[in-house]
């Protein structure tokens, strides 16, 4: 999660976030971190889509909160 201004770290559309947004972000001090303990998966791949679909369609699925 970033301010709106993390923007003001990236230089073009073209930066990447972690070789430059986050170095700087480093040096100015400016990260933070929260400890998260309960589900948690990446969605980067048609892999990890599936895998999540699997898990919902399944009834499996730990972010579903609600009744």
């Amino acid at each position: 999660m970033f301010e709106p201004r993390i923007f003001d770290y990236l230089d073009s559309d073209f930066c990447s976030l972690e070789a430059h947004g986050l170095e700087k972000l480093a040096a100015d001090q400016e990260l933070m971190a929260y400890r998260h303990d309960r589900f948690w998966q990446c969605m980067d791949t048609l892999r990890d889509k599936r895998y999540l679909d699997s898990l919902w369609q399944e009834g499996k699925a730990p972010w579903k909160v609600w009744a």
